[in-house]
């Protein structure tokens, strides 16, 4: 009787069991539970996604370098001919406006009267009551497209500071172009397809440059390559936060920010090395062909494999990291996994037929109190920081003292910020950081106002 009160036990308890729902399984708990959520793999990835990173930064931020302003100062025929041979001569005070060893770099004092060419160039030679334009500049070095530009083209962008500053308003354009662009790619064909078109882009884009010999032809080509280059930072960040598991994707993210301070910091070390803008521009994207070789040796996303159907894709590749990684993958996960995907499909589906019954989302947005607040903070937040963030990196190379140090200690500075705060929103949450983060940098901006100018 008790063999026979035991066998019915197991048996009620294996029709409980079969009854019970299958567990849902996703690929975050597949990282968690089985094939590790940052091994060997993970850190290969993050090592070829880090080289991205860092080509990217120097594509991003290489106009910074290549079209900083030279200083420059009119040339002044009556004392040197038609052809400078020193830009700060001993007399040059006489000619053009200035305060103790500085002068005007767009000015000039008025000629007296007519007079030939001397060594001396007195002051009485000139009018000081009236200041006049420049007809012709001499500048004090030959390194941006600011002097090749107008030697080559006579484009005069010495003082013409919208121009000069219009080649990265147009450079920012292509990268607002380049998110509809990379999305539709990435969807299309894929993660690691996009990153490698991406990256060669930008390789094959940015070498073109060292021959463009006009200045609108200098700014295509930097609208051309942010927009189909400028995907390839988002394309690595997708692919790597994909593959690492929760408990470490703040860390991968920070550390691929990180990077790509660490990039501008390398691509100034080469500047200074190479000043040149058309020998730089070489140096930065010749070694970026090498990306062409990604689609070989990256695997794509795993969440396009189960969004396409591609459920053998899938589970090949999750065994080629379990195997790397040295775990074991259970073929339960995986069939639980491809179960999930097609139940999340359908439930899209449905979705997507219960929404085209709502209103607009713009719509639903308003009828959110909570949602269209944010909606209305977030593009000030974005805003702000793009003034102050590109505002300091622009501004850096026109600072006094060393340009290619001042836009290394600009871009240094950036790294402390990322890992504070991975340490701070864990602890105090976002927030916090956020509020802190802004009144902190508001307080460093108004502080310039009461340095002593003699600081500046």
């Amino acid at each position: 009787m008790a063999a026979q009160k035991n066998l019915l036990d197991s048996v009620n308890v294996s029709e409980k069991i079969g009854e019970m729902p299958k567990r849902k399984v996703n690929l975050d708990n597949i990282l968690v539970e089985e094939i590790g959520q940052f091994g060997r793999y993970q850190i290969r990835t993050l090592m070829l996604t880090l080289v991205v990173v860092v080509f990217g930064a120097w594509g991003a931020t290489e106009y910074i370098i290549t079209t900083a302003r030279i200083k420059t100062r009119c040339l002044i025929p009556e004392c040197e001919g038609t052809v400078a041979t020193e830009y700060s001569p001993p007399w040059i005070l006489n000619a053009v406006p200035g305060s103790g060893s500085s002068f005007d770099n767009c000015l000039r004092f008025d000629s007296a009267n007519s007079t030939s060419r001397s060594d001396e160039c007195p002051a009485e030679w000139f009018n000081r009551q009236k200041k006049i334009a420049c007809a012709q500049y001499v500048y004090e070095n030959t390194h941006t497209v600011v002097y090749d530009i107008y030697i080559l083209c006579q484009y005069g962008l010495a003082c013409d500071e919208w121009r000069r500053a219009f080649i990265g308003t147009a450079r920012t354009f292509g990268t607002f172009l380049a998110l509809p662009i990379v999305g539709f790619t990435s969807d299309r064909w894929g993660r690691r397809f996009a990153l490698s078109l991406n990256a060669v882009n930008t390789a094959w884009v940015g070498t073109l440059r060292y021959w463009a010999d006009t200045y609108w032809g200098f700014v295509v080509s930097e609208v051309v390559e942010s927009a189909i280059g400028a995907g390839a930072f988002s394309c690595a960040h997708i692919l790597m936060m994909e593959l690492v598991g929760p408990k470490y994707r703040v860390a991968a993210g920070a550390t691929m920010n990180t990077f790509f301070s660490i990039g501008q910091i390398i691509m100034s070390l080469i500047a200074w090395a190479v000043p040149n803008w058309r020998a730089l521009t070489l140096a930065l994207y010749v070694p970026q062909f090498t990306t062409i070789c990604y689609f070989w040796i990256m695997s794509d996303s795993v969440r396009w494999y189960l969004s396409k159907g591609r459920y053998k894709d899938a589970e090949d590749f999750l065994k080629n990291v379990a195997r790397i990684n040295g775990r074991q993958l259970s073929d339960e996960s995986l069939q639980a996994l491809k179960e999930n995907a097609e139940a999340e499909k359908i439930r899209i589906e449905d979705e997507k037929k219960m929404k085209s019954k709502e209103p607009w989302l713009i719509v639903l947005v308003f009828r959110n109190r909570a949602i269209l607040r944010r909606c209305c903070m977030s593009p000030v937040w974005w805003f702000t920081s793009a003034l102050v963030y590109y505002g300091m990196s622009v501004n850096a190379v026109n600072m006094s003292g060393n340009r290619y140090l001042n836009y290394m200690a600009v871009a240094s500075v950036d790294i402390p910020g990322y890992w504070v705060a991975v340490l701070l929103m864990s602890r105090i949450g976002r927030r916090p950081v956020l509020i802190a983060a802004y009144w902190i940098c508001a307080a460093c901006q108004l502080g310039y106002i009461f340095l002593p100018t003699s600081e500046f």
